[in-house]
C-alpha cells in the first residue's frame, strides 16, 4: 500500500534563463523577457507560458526557492504536511544517515537538548490558557437537565423489537470457582437490551470493535459480561434533549475515565449500544468518504500512538533511537513504528515471543555485569525462530531501525557498535519484568530519560525494584487516551484533526495497518480473542456486526428455535416425570415387599449361608453362639481361642461372604466419603437409588440364609430359639440385626452382639420393624429383645451421626433393648481388644 515517490519537477532556472545564484532582480528581468516572447498571443506554446508563470512563482518566493533548491520540488508531499504539523514542526529537519551513525561515536555531552527558561508568569498563563473552560460554567442547558424535570418523563422507547448480539466474557475459574487469570473466555448470544434510553443518551448501532487487550485480558469479576471499551457506529436514536447528533451521524464511542469499571466495561460489543451523549465523538465527513468503518474503529489506536510521541518526545530529534517492545503486536505496534519513521526517528525494538528463551537483565543499573555473564546458549525452537524471521522482516520493512529478541541483546549490540542508548522506551507489553527491562536500555534520569506504559497488559503488576529505579533516576509514566480526550474540550477535535491528517497518509499508502474482520454471529468469536492473544500474529483483529434487520430475522429465527427447544424440553420433562412417576412406583411396591412372605427373596431363596467354623461342646450344647463377621478366615483364627470360653455351648461362624449373595454387600467400600460422612446411612426411601435397592435384597436374602443356616443347627441339637446368641461384626452385624427385626427368624433369639455394626439405611428399617410390629404384635408379657452395641472410638466407617440414628431408632421399637458402649482406642476391626469385651459379655448372657 505505499506509493512510489513523485516524479522531479522541471529546472525552472534553465527555463527562465539564469543560474542558480541569481538574484531576484536578475530573475525578473529574464522573466519579461521570456514571458513576452512566449505569449500564446504572440504564436507562444500555452503549456511553456504556464510553466514559466509557475517557475517564476516558485523563484520569487524565498521559502518555496529553498524547498525547491533542497527537494527538487516546490510544494510539500504529505509526509512534509504531517512532520510540519506535529509538534510545531520541530522534527522537520533531516537525521543522520545511518552510515554515519556506524562510523561517528557520539558522547552525550553533544546529545543533550537544551530547554528554554521560563518564568512564573508565563507558566501560570499557560496553565490558564490550558485549562477546560467549559468544565467551569454551568450553562443553563446544566442547570435545565438536573433541575427542572424528571428524567423518566423524557425517555424514549427502544424502536428495535427483540435482542441483539453481544459479546460476553467471562473469567477463566478453578474447580473451585477462584479465578486463574489469563485471557477471558468469550461467546456470542443474543441478548435483550433495555426497552428505554434516557433524555440525554443515544443508541449507536456499532460497526465495528477492534479486540484488544483491555478485552482479551479483561478484569471480570462474574460470568456473562458484555466486552469493549470503544468502536465506530452510527446513531440509531436520539434522546429527547440530547443536541448535536443526528440519526446516521457516525460516532467513535470513548467513555470517560472512570465512568465505567474495569469489571464492567460500558460493552460496545454489541449490535446496539445505549450510551451518554458524553461519551461518543462526532466523525467528521472527510473521514467517513476515506475510510472504512474497520480503520475509523482504530482511531483511539492511532491517535494515542500520535499523542504520546508528542508528549514524550518533545525533546527528541531526528535521527534520536526511541525503544519499544510491542512494535509486532496488532494495531498500536504499527503505528507506533510508522510515525516514528515518518518523524524521522530510530525505533529499536525487542521482539519477545512465548515459548521463546527469556533472557533477563539482573543487577545494578548501566553496569555490564548485569548483562555479560547471561547465558544465552539455550536455542529457540525451529517453529520459534522461523516466526521471529517472519515478524522481524516485517518490522524492518515497517521502519524499525533494529530488532532485538530481548534487553540483552540490545545492550550487547550497543556495547559493540558503540552506540548511544535511547532516553524514551514505550512499553506496550506491560508484564512483570517489561518495564525493567527497558530501563536497563535507557539512558540516564538526569539526560530527561522515560518509559511510557501505553499497554493494558495481561492484569500483572509491574514489578521495578526500588535501587534499580533510584540508580537509573528517570521517570515512568502511564498514559491513557479517554482520560486525555476527556480532559480538554478542545482534545476531541485535536484527536480529529490527527486523524484527519493520518487518512491524508492512508490515501497515498503512506501508513497502513493491516486487518482481520471476525463477524459477530456467523463466525467464531473464540478464534477472534486467541488471535488476538496471539503475539506472533501482528495482524489486528476487528469485530464487525450484523445490521438490523439481520438482527430481527435472527431473533425471529432465535425464538422459532427457542419455541421448538422449550417444546421439546416439556416434551422431555413430561415424559421424565412420568419415568419418574413409574419408577417411584415401582420403587414403593418393592420396598413394600422386602422382607415379607411375597418378596422375590423370599419365593426365591438361595440357600443357607456357609458354617466356616465350628468349636466348643457341640456333643449337647446348652446354647448356641453364631459368629457372623466380614473375614471368615481372620475370624477362625480368633475364634478358636473363644471356644475355650463359652463352656457347654456351641460355636459356629456363619460365612456370609461366601453366599452367592453376598458378592455385591462384601465390595462395598466402607471407607467411601459418604459412608465416613454419614451421608449414605442416612438415605430415606425417597432417596433410594438402584444400587440401593439391590443391596436391600441382597440383604435380605442374607438374612433368610443366616435364619436357615441357624434353623437346621437348633434342630440338629435340639435347641430352642431363646438359646441363640448371636455375635455379629460389621456387615455381618448388620446382617443380623435385619434378620432379627424384620421377623425372619421363627421366634425371637436370646441376645445380639454387634461390635461396629454397619446397619444399612438405619431409618428404613425403623419404618419397616414398626409397620411388622403393627401387623403382627408381640405377645404380651413377651421380653424385648436385648442388643449390645459396641463402638470404637476411632472407627471412621461408623460416625457419629449414624450411631446416634440407630441409637433413635431403637429407642422407637418397644420390642428392642439396646445397651451401647465404646471401646478406647478400637479401629474399625474384630482383633484381641474385642474378644476381651465379648468374653465378659458372654459370660453375662450364658448364665
Amino acid at each position: 500500500m505505499r506509493s512510489s515517490a513523485a516524479m522531479g519537477e522541471p529546472d525552472y532556472y534553465a527555463l527562465i534563463g539564469v543560474d542558480r545564484t541569481a538574484s531576484l532582480h536578475e530573475i525578473r528581468s529574464k522573466f519579461r523577457a521570456k514571458v513576452l516572447a512566449e505569449h500564446p498571443d504572440k504564436g507562444g506554446d500555452p503549456k511553456t507560458f504556464q510553466l514559466l508563470n509557475k517557475a517564476y512563482n516558485v523563484l520569487t518566493d524565498q521559502d518555496k526557492r529553498k524547498r525547491y533548491d533542497a527537494t527538487g520540488h516546490a510544494d510539500k508531499s504529505v509526509e512534509e504536511e504531517f512532520v510540519e504539523g506535529f509538534g510545531g514542526g520541530r522534527l522537520q529537519f533531516e537525521p543522520r544517515s545511518k552510515e554515519a551513525d556506524e562510523k561517528a561515536v557520539v558522547s552525550l555531552q553533544d546529545r543533550m537538548i537544551m530547554g528554554l527558561p521560563q518564568s512564573h508568569e508565563e507558566g501560570f498563563n499557560e496553565w490558564l490558557r490550558q485549562r477546560d473552560q467549559n468544565a467551569m460554567v454551568l450553562t443553563d442547558k446544566d442547570f435545565m437537565k438536573s433541575h427542572l424535570f424528571n428524567s423518566a418523563e423524557l425517555a424514549t422507547k427502544i424502536n428495535h423489537p427483540g435482542g441483539v448480539h453481544h459479546v460476553l466474557g467471562s473469567p477463566k475459574t478453578d474447580t473451585y470457582g477462584q479465578p486463574l487469570g489469563g485471557a477471558v473466555q468469550v461467546q456470542a448470544k443474543p441478548r435483550p437490551l433495555k426497552k428505554m434510553i434516557e433524555h440525554d443518551e443515544l443508541l449507536v448501532r456499532m460497526l465495528a470493535v477492534p479486540v484488544d487487550d483491555s478485552m482479551v485480558y479483561a478484569n471480570l469479576k462474574k460470568s456473562g459480561v458484555c466486552l469493549g471499551q470503544t468502536g465506530v457506529g452510527r446513531v440509531e436514536q436520539v434522546g429527547s434533549r440530547v443536541e448535536g447528533y443526528n440519526i446516521e451521524d457516525a460516532v467513535i464511542i470513548l467513555p470517560k475515565p472512570g465512568k465505567y469499571a474495569q469489571d464492567k466495561p460500558i460493552g460496545s460489543a454489541r449490535t446496539l449500544v445505549p450510551c451518554h451523549e458524553d461519551d461518543v465523538i462526532f466523525v467528521p465527513a472527510a473521514i467517513l468518504e476515506e475510510l472504512t468503518p474497520e480503520q475509523i474503529s482504530l482511531t483511539p489506536i492511532i491517535v494515542a500512538a500520535y499523542v504520546v510521541l508528542e508528549m514524550y518526545g518533545s525533546k527528541l530529534k531526528p535521527g534520536d533511537s526511541v525503544l519499544i517492545n510491542s512494535a509486532h503486536m496488532s494495531a498500536s505496534g504499527a503505528a507506533f513504528l510508522q510515525l516514528l519513521r515518518l518523524l524521522k526517528l530510530k525505533p529499536l525494538c525487542i521482539l519477545s515471543l512465548p515459548s521463546a528463551p527469556q533472557n533477563l537483565v539482573r543487577g545494578e543499573w548501566g553496569t555490564k555485569s548485569a548483562w555479560q555473564d547471561v547465558d544465552v546458549r539455550e536455542m529457540p525452537a525451529a517453529t520459534v525462530r522461523t516466526n521471529y524471521d517472519r515478524i522481524c522482516e516485517n518490522l524492518v520493512s515497517m521502519g524499525a531501525e533494529e530488532v532485538f529478541p530481548d534487553a540483552v541483546a540490545l545492550l550487547r549490540w550497543r556495547d559493540r557498535n558503540q552506540r548511544m542508548l535511547p532516553k524514551l522506551a514505550l512499553d506496550g507489553v506491560a508484564t512483570r519484568e517489561s518495564c525493567e527491562q527497558l530501563i536497563h536500555c535507557l539512558q540516564s534520569g538526569d539526560k530527561d530519560s522515560q518509559v511510557v506504559v501505553v499497554g493494558h497488559g495481561a492484569l500483572k503488576p509491574i514489578q521495578v525494584s526500588p535501587s534499580l529505579l533510584a540508580a537509573w533516576g528517570g521517570r515512568i509514566n502511564g498514559f491513557n487516551l479517554a482520560r486525555w480526550v476527556h480532559g480538554l474540550a478542545a482534545n476531541k477535535k485535536k484527536m480529529m484533526s490527527v486523524m484527519e491528517n493520518i487518512t491524508k497518509l492512508i490515501r497515498t499508502n503512506k501508513f497502513q495497518i493491516d486487518t482481520v474482520l471476525y463477524k459477530v454471529g456467523e463466525d467464531a468469536i473464540s478464534d477472534a480473542f486467541g488471535r488476538a492473544a496471539d503475539h506472533a500474529d501482528n495482524i489486528q483483529v476487528v469485530l464487525i456486526f450484523p445490521t438490523l434487520q439481520e438482527e430481527v430475522h435472527s431473533s425471529t429465527e432465535e425464538q422459532r428455535k427457542e419455541q421448538e427447544r422449550l417444546l421439546l424440553a416439556q416434551q422431555e420433562e413430561a415424559a421424565k416425570r412420568k419415568e419418574e412417576e413409574e419408577r417411584d412406583k415401582l420403587k414403593k411396591e418393592w420396598l413394600g415387599l422386602l422382607f415379607t412372605a411375597q418378596s422375590v427373596a423370599a419365593m426365591s431363596p438361595e440357600g443357607p449361608i456357609p458354617i466356616a467354623f465350628e468349636g466348643g461342646d457341640l456333643s449337647k450344647p446348652e446354647h448356641l453362639v453364631v459368629f457372623i463377621g466380614d473375614n471368615p478366615k481372620t475370624d477362625a483364627t480368633i475364634l478358636k481361642d473363644l471356644s475355650v470360653s463359652v463352656g457347654h455351648s456351641g460355636l459356629l461362624s456363619a460365612a456370609w461372604t461366601q453366599h452367592p449373595a453376598g458378592e455385591a454387600f462384601a465390595e462395598f467400600n466402607i471407607k467411601a466419603p459418604e459412608v465416613i460422612d454419614g451421608s449414605w446411612y442416612i438415605r430415606d426411601r425417597a432417596g433410594f437409588e438402584n444400587q440401593d435397592l439391590d443391596l436391600l435384597h441382597d440383604l435380605e436374602l442374607l438374612s433368610r440364609a443366616l435364619a436357615e443356616s441357624i434353623e437346621s443347627r437348633i434342630a440338629e441339637h435340639g435347641l430352642d430359639w431363646k438359646s441363640v446368641v448371636i455375635v455379629g461384626f460389621g456387615k455381618g452385624a448388620g446382617i443380623a440385626l435385619y434378620a432379627s427385626l424384620m421377623n425372619l427368624f421363627p421366634r425371637q433369639i436370646g441376645h445380639l452382639i454387634m461390635f461396629s455394626p454397619v446397619v444399612m439405611f438405619p431409618s428404613f428399617l425403623g419404618e419397616k420393624a414398626q409397620a411388622l410390629a403393627k401387623e403382627k404384635p408381640p405377645n404380651p408379657g413377651a421380653q424385648p429383645l436385648k442388643i449390645f452395641a459396641v463402638w470404637g472410638n476411632r472407627n471412621r466407617s461408623t460416625p457419629g451421626t449414624y450411631r446416634q440414628l440407630l441409637l433413635q431408632t431403637f429407642r422407637k421399637l418397644p420390642q428392642v433393648h439396646c445397651t451401647p458402649d465404646n471401646v478406647p482406642d478400637m479401629d474399625h476391626a474384630f482383633d484381641v481388644k474385642c474378644m476381651g469385651v465379648l468374653q465378659g459379655l458372654l459370660e453375662l448372657v450364658l448364665r
